[in-house]
């Protein structure tokens, strides 16, 4: 589970890496004229990356499931004869990590695919909607700003200060919303595999090392039993949460979800609000 969720957050930050050089490739005064060419170059780095995130859960999810079944999945990725040996090699290449291994004897096959095709359009529509609000919208205020405060010298520090604050607000909300949006193209995948499969049971929330309260709280639910009325995973920007398909009664829940179910019980019950305060002080002790 670490290096699948590692490989996720991977991406993520390839993703953001290649976001900052694109902003670092004009200046403050040029990002206005320069929307187009930033929007194709975002929406192209969240594209390949979430690829990348949905072939990743794919290997993830095909894995896990003949781990807990003893049988492999059809789909997307599958080869005749396939083995926990050879799904070990394709969830070993998908991270870049040899994290496992297993026997060469070919596992029985569920023909089923259960596995949703990309949805290209409605990323195309996310990924722009994003852009707009994180990006677009932000030059629109400062352009807006500019004009007010009339024109200064190109060597004030005053307007390289707040040149300098723009461009990281452009870096750091892109990046946030755009990771997120990469890193749901696998976990948008599992979440609507699980539906599909009958094999499958829910799933349950696997935080990263210091989760928001938000997440703390969704992981302290435990496992996620499917139905076509499951709501959907509800990631964040900043979000490196990921969703562990479950496929039987034995399932084991990592340490850091029993515990926050504990301090769930302990908080008492309030407002959303009042759990926040209470998980930051808590966590800060």
């Amino acid at each position: 589970m670490a290096a699948y969720q590692l490989a996720q957050e991977a991406l993520a930050g390839e993703f953001s890496a290649r976001w900052a050089e694109a902003l670092a490739a004009v200046e403050a005064r040029e990002v206005a004229g320069s929307l187009t060419e930033l929007e194709t170059a975002y929406a192209a780095a969240v594209r390949e990356s979430a690829a990348a995130s949905y072939a990743l859960s794919i290997a993830f999810y095909r894995l896990v499931r003949a781990l807990e079944t003893g049988r492999v999945i059809g789909g997307p990725g599958y080869r005749p004869g396939a083995s926990l040996g050879s799904l070990w090699a394709d969830f070993n290449k998908a991270t870049g990590k040899r994290t496992g291994s297993g026997p060469y004897t070919p596992l029985p096959v569920d023909t089923r695919n259960p596995f949703p095709a990309e949805d290209l359009k409605r990323e195309a529509e996310r990924v722009a909607e994003t852009f707009r609000r994180e990006v677009a919208d932000r030059v629109a205020k400062y352009e807006r700003e500019r004009a007010g405060r009339g024109s200064a010298a190109l060597d004030d520090a005053e307007l390289i200060a707040r040149e300098k604050e723009f461009l990281e607000s452009l870096k750091t909300g892109g990046s946030g919303a755009g990771g997120m949006l990469v890193q749901d193209g696998g976990r948008d995948m599992i979440h609507n595999a699980l539906q599909d499969d009958p094999g499958a049971i829910g799933y349950y929330r696997a935080t990263d090392a210091s989760p928001c309260y938000f997440c703390a709280l969704m992981a302290g639910r435990g496992a996620v039993y499917k139905s076509k009325r499951t709501a959907a995973f509800g990631a964040h920007p900043h979000c490196h949460c990921q969703a562990v398909p479950i496929f039987s009664r034995r399932y084991q829940l990592p340490a850091e979800n029993t515990q926050f179910a504990r301090m769930w019980k302990r908080f008492g019950g309030g407002s959303l609000a009042d759990w926040r305060t209470y998980y930051s002080m808590t966590t800060k002790t």
